[in-house]
């Protein structure tokens, strides 16, 4: 009930009781059993506008809308709580080393074997990486038979193309080394073979023997430049 009603309602009760007339004869007090002091009309006027006062106070509508309902604060929403994220990790990627070409000075090649058909001289020869890291070589390479003083006795042909390959430390490598018609004067021995590298490098094997003057037999005319040919390198 709005403050308007309560004002209506005390504004009828005032027009009521102005209308209301007093009797001829003022009325017998009844007496009210109990103990009570009974009630003239004025005391009895009083109590109903004390019920009418309450009852309006009663009607009054709360702050959330119900009628006489006590004043209540909204309970705080909770605020959730963030959920933790996991970081997302970039995967890093491991570069991988470059490989580069052998250093001549950190191989050794050495003649294990002479072997001989058809007027040709065939060396055995290995190819060690006697370095601490991995390397490429030319899978082929330019072949030469020298002599004692390094005087080149026949010169090979450098490959037209060459793949690389890849030789870990302490690896080995092996090729043939076929060579013929040799023509020239006596070698001063200890005759070897040696490989021409495209960087301009050379590997120098080291002979069979201290001794070895194993040259292939002349088959042409005195003066005559001979053959040389490798196969490629292989482990």
């Amino acid at each position: 009930m709005d403050r308007s009603r309560a004002d209506r309602i005390l504004e009828d009760w005032t027009a009521v009781a102005g209308e209301a007339r007093r009797p001829a004869a003022p009325p017998r007090p009844v007496a009210v059993r109990g103990g009570l002091p009974s009630l003239g009309l004025a005391g009895a006027g009083l109590l109903v506008v004390g019920l009418v006062i309450a009852v309006v106070w009663v009607g009054r509508p709360g702050p959330n809308g119900g009628i006489g309902a006590p004043s209540t604060q909204p309970s705080p929403t909770a605020t959730p709580a963030a959920t933790p994220t996991t970081p997302t990790t970039t995967p890093t990627t491991t570069p991988v080393p470059t490989i580069g070409p052998c250093d001549p000075a950190g191989l050794s090649a050495r003649i294990t074997l002479w072997d001989g058909a058809a007027g040709h001289r065939i060396a055995h020869v290995e190819l060690k990486n006697a370095g601490s890291t991995p390397c490429s070589v030319p899978a082929s390479a330019k072949p030469q038979l020298v002599d004692g003083r390094g005087s080149v006795l026949i010169d090979g042909s450098s490959p037209p193309t060459s793949g690389l390959l890849t030789v870990d430390p302490g690896r080995t490598l092996k090729t043939l080394v076929q060579d013929g018609d040799y023509c020239g004067s006596t070698p001063v021995a200890p005759v070897t073979v040696a490989f021409v590298l495209d960087g301009g490098g050379r590997i120098v094997a080291a002979p069979f023997s201290p001794t070895d003057a194993t040259v292939p037999p002349c088959l042409s005319s005195p003066g005559s430049a001979g053959d040389i040919e490798m196969q490629p390198w292989a482990p």
